[in-house]
């Protein structure tokens, strides 16, 4: 209910409006040649539209999505990935705005996100026919929206979200509560993965290289802006059906790339390369899982082309968080072993023998091996330190 209908009914004397039902606008049957109805909040109106799309046989990501549940309900461990709640209310959610900035002046003119149910993926579209109309157009959104949904984006807890955030804030008399839902973006857990392969990690990028979806005679989102300009002044919706399209294109592209990278990042599945579990292992230590962790590191080294220092060097590192001491040694002594030592690995076997064992002469011949590889200035200094300190250290016990 707008302000100005809920001062009337405090006012004495007011009668409040008895509601009509309104008129069909003129341009209803334009934009239901493009699938979209009117949908109508206090007299405003905004046009809204739901199209399913029916799982086949062998593409049925309903099942892919259980799966994952069942994996993420079983593991205790908290991660971005993880969802605890019912694959339906899982809302894969992207915009179309104005502009790329995040100021008032930046509207959201088409609002869409796509569900998983048991026949298929159902995508919904919110299209805003002018500024005077928004809170009809948020209102669509926020009348299929709920608490226990949770949106699943692409930056969108950088842009998408804060900007809808914005609106609901400058329109927040006249519609509902936004409710509080949790936020999976998923343009992290591609940078984890990608960054150092893809020449960027834009979703077009990722839906060529990744999804293996290549878009034929696809309208830009770059010019959503200017196309959605023209419609406000000529109210021809016709010229947006290719960024209709193109934004549906999206949302159903964040359900297939919510399961390749949860996949890769929980059942270590087949089609995860060793430098996509290297990803994956340093993700799970930035939480402190080392088990999970240690096995991405192992899976790496299985499937890895050929033997790599570093690899070898962090996993010893991961072993020792879990104290499993006995493992970690072996593998730095292996690493001091080789033809070329890896330095930091040199350094942490010289601290082990240093004040573990208080093997001095097997300290001094790790730090002078791994002062005999090539290291970065930082990593040589904290060598001839700890070289020093080892020998001023044995001249004292003779």
């Amino acid at each position: 209910m707008s302000l100005k209908k809920k001062l009337l009914r405090m006012k004495p004397g007011v009668k409040e409006e008895e509601k009509t039902i309104p008129q069909e606008p003129e341009d209803v049957d334009k934009f239901k040649e493009l699938g979209f109805y009117p949908f109508y909040l206090d007299g405003d109106i905004s046009y809204r539209r739901k199209v399913l799309y029916p799982f086949t046989e062998e593409n049925n990501l309903k099942a892919s999505l259980e799966k994952l549940k069942n994996i993420w309900k079983m593991d205790e461990a908290a991660h971005p990935l993880h969802f605890s709640k019912e694959v339906g209310n899982l809302l894969f959610f992207d915009t179309e705005t104005t502009g790329l900035s995040t100021g008032a002046g930046t509207m959201i003119f088409l609002i869409g996100y796509a569900r998983v149910l048991e026949e298929g993926i159902e995508v919904t579209q919110h299209f805003l026919t002018g500024p005077e109309q928004e809170a009809a157009f948020m209102g669509g959104f926020l009348d299929d929206f709920s608490e226990e949904d949770i949106i699943v984006s692409y930056n969108g807890k950088s842009f998408d979200w804060p900007q809808v955030k914005s609106r609901h804030a400058f329109l927040r008399r006249e519609l509902p509560k936004l409710p509080e839902a949790g936020h999976i973006d998923l343009l992290h857990a591609a940078r984890r993965f990608w960054k150092n392969e893809l020449p960027s990690c834009r979703l077009a990028v990722v839906e060529e290289h990744k999804l293996l979806i290549k878009r034929h005679n696809d309208t830009p989102g770059s010019l959503a802006p200017l196309l959605y300009f023209d419609y406000v002044h000529s109210k021809d919706p016709f010229p947006l059906k290719g960024i209709i399209d193109h934004h549906e294109q999206d949302v159903i592209s964040l359900v297939r790339l919510y399961i390749l990278l949860a996949e890769k990042a929980c059942t270590y599945a087949e089609h995860t390369s060793a430098a996509e579990h290297e990803a994956a292992a340093h993700w799970w230590e930035s939480l402190k899982q080392w088990e999970r962790a240690e096995h991405h590191w192992r899976l790496a080294d299985k499937l890895a082309d050929k033997p790599s220092s570093q690899r070898l060097y962090r996993m010893a590192l991961n072993l020792r968080k879990q104290n499993k001491v006995v493992k970690a040694i072996t593998i730095l002594e292996s690493l001091q072993a080789a033809k070329y030592p890896h330095a930091e690995a040199m350094e942490e076997l010289a601290k082990y023998y240093e004040n573990t064992e208080k093997n001095l002469d097997k300290a001094l011949k790790a730090v002078e091996t791994g002062l005999t590889s090539a290291a970065p200035e930082k990593t040589v200094l904290k060598l001839r330190k700890r070289r020093d300190r080892i020998r001023t250290k044995k001249e004292k016990t003779r």
